[in-house]
């Protein structure tokens, strides 16, 4: 598996490149399955300390850095629709240039068509980063009394 592209890294950083092959993975993949859709693209998005979790081998300041960095060198664009005045997530989405490089690359077309999209039919819960519990009729196989 590919953690980032070489030429990402020769024009934006290396930091950067990994942080952009994340943010295609999630715009194509928000893409493939319709969500997301605001402006015309679509985008992918996170807390600041979400995005930290996500990339747990730099700092706080350094998953920043990357992210305003890729916006200023043109590789990243990014907006709010956030429901509450309050709520300061950054969404994200690929430039024109970035997002007609990632849908030409034959890596990026595998990737996608080859991710297994969750099934969240099956979770009892209302939280967005809780994962489903697994529904298996024969959990309970004897009675325990």
């Amino acid at each position: 598996m590919q953690m980032f592209d070489e030429d990402h890294a020769s024009r934006y950083g290396l930091k950067e490149a990994i942080v952009l092959h994340k943010i295609i993975f999630y715009v194509l993949l928000n893409e493939k399955d319709g969500r997301n859709f605001h402006l015309g693209k679509h985008w992918t998005f996170n807390s600041r300390e979400g995005w930290r979790n996500t990339f747990k081998c730099f700092s706080y300041e350094q998953v920043w850095r990357s992210l305003k960095s890729l916006e200023k060198k043109g590789a990243l664009v990014s907006n709010s629709f956030n429901r509450r005045a309050y709520d300061k997530t950054r969404w994200y989405s690929l430039s024109n240039d970035s997002m007609g490089e990632a849908k030409a690359s034959s890596y990026w077309k595998k990737a996608i068509r080859n991710s297994v999209k969750p099934n969240y039919k099956t979770a009892i819960t209302n939280c967005k980063t809780a994962t489903p519990i697994p529904l298996d009729n024969n959990i309970i196989t004897t009675d325990p009394f």
